[in-house]
C-alpha cells in the first residue's frame, strides 16, 4: 500500500466518523450543550477542509503526470 492509498482510506475514515458526529448532533432525544455543539461542527469542518486540501493536491498531483 502506498502512502496516498493509507491517506486516502485514514480521510474516508474521518469523514465518515463527521458524518456520524453531525447525525448525532441532530438527535432530537438528546440535548447537547452549545459547547460542545459548536466543538462538534468545528470538529467536523477541520475534516472537510483537511479531505478537501487532499483532494485538490491529488487532482493537480494527476494533471502534472499527465502533462
Amino acid at each position: 500500500m502506498k502512502y496516498k492509498e493509507f491517506e486516502t482510506q485514514i480521510l474516508a475514515h474521518a469523514v465518515g466518523q463527521a458524518r456520524l458526529l453531525a447525525q448525532s448532533s441532530c438527535l432530537e432525544d438528546i440535548k447537547i450543550e452549545p459547547e460542545q455543539l459548536r466543538k462538534n461542527i468545528a470538529t467536523i469542518l477541520s475534516v472537510l477542509t483537511e479531505t478537501e486540501e487532499f483532494l485538490f493536491a491529488l487532482v493537480n498531483n494527476r494533471s502534472d503526470s499527465d502533462s
